[in-house]
């Protein structure tokens, strides 16, 4: 009799470690790492904490240069690549946006920080990014959904499987 407690027992716990492992192999399939791409926002947040936010500022007024709070929706793409990665040919050509923000910045001109096109573009899809965000509701995402009902149907289950296991009768004898 003893044995065939010990095979149950055995035989459940080894049930119980599979399911956890399923569990948790599912959760991570279902949401990957995301990895950062050449360009991607992930890059841009560095480079822009790195070089540009001693003079910029996203939604925080203006410091030596402009505020960028929805600059990727008042400026062209082009405009922005050029003026990131080649400030001092805009000035020499007198583009008129950057006169006047020249002029706004008491003429203290954007310097050149010689970043490649990769870099660049992932500054302009961090600048996009924080525009999104700012319309974002609070709330839980609806990325969450789905690892949030399995794991209320986990702890359902391990709870229910748990109860049912205490509940045995065992002759000790």
């Amino acid at each position: 009799m003893r044995s065939l407690i010990t095979l149950r027992q055995r035989i459940f716990s080894a049930l119980l470690s599979v399911s956890l492992l399923l569990i948790c192999l599912g959760l991570f399939l279902a949401h990957p790492p995301a990895a950062a791409a050449p360009g991607s926002a992930q890059d841009g947040e560095q480079i822009f904490t790195q070089l540009c936010s001693a003079c910029h500022t996203i939604g925080k007024g203006k410091l030596v240069g402009p505020d960028l709070s929805g600059v990727t929706k008042r400026r062209q793409e082009s405009w922005l690549k050029r003026q990131i990665k080649e400030p001092d040919r805009l000035i020499a050509e007198k583009d008129p946006i950057v006169m006047e923000l020249l002029k706004a910045s008491n003429n203290i001109p954007m310097a050149p920080l010689g970043l490649s096109d990769a870099q660049v573009e992932g500054v302009i899809a961090y600048l996009k990014s924080t525009e999104h965000q700012a319309s974002v509701s609070t709330g839980l995402p609806s990325q969450y959904a789905p690892t949030m009902l399995i794991g209320v149907l986990a702890l359902v289950g391990f709870t229910l499987i748990g109860l049912r296991a205490g509940n045995k009768k065992v002759d000790v004898r």
